[in-house]
């Protein structure tokens, strides 16, 4: 448990990040989304990332991790084009102050900005809550899991 001053800490230190991220995604960031707080996002998401980060879960899709940066962008605008992952979406921070941003996401070349503000892995929920894309490095390639909401 944090002593209140290390919670301070945290949270001015987490406000600086969150600055630059917002900074670096500019207007990809939702004017009028409602971003996501601590705790809010669906019950099923949280099931989802602990399944996507199992050992025994095989990924949706794979990408060897020496592809280029113009090719890792284009894999990963595909995998959000295809799952319906365009226009308002939300996207994983990292941040425990901020968890999810809101975003209105262009179907493509955004993937870029992305990747330069948010470390992977890279976390996408579609503005409907039904469907998220979970992308990260692993041992000689990037994997993706898509995750849909139970009915």
């Amino acid at each position: 448990m944090q002593s209140r001053s290390q919670q301070k800490l945290r949270e001015h230190r987490e406000r600086a990040a969150l600055k630059a991220v917002e900074a670096e995604l500019g207007d990809l960031r939702s004017v009028d989304g409602t971003p996501l707080r601590p705790g809010e996002e669906p019950e099923w998401v949280a099931e989802a990332i602990e399944w996507a980060f199992s050992v025994h879960t095989d990924p949706t899709d794979r990408l060897p991790d020496d592809a280029s940066p113009q090719h890792l962008d284009a894999w990963l605008d595909r995998l959000l084009s295809t799952n319906g992952l365009t226009g308002r979406l939300h996207v994983r921070t990292h941040l425990s102050i901020h968890p999810w941003l809101a975003l209105d996401a262009p179907v493509l070349g955004w993937t870029a900005r992305l990747r330069n503000a948010i470390e992977e892995p890279w976390m996408f929920l579609s503005g409907a809550f039904d469907t998220l894309l979970i992308v990260s490095e692993a041992e000689y390639f990037y994997e993706a899991y898509v995750c849909h909401r139970p009915a």
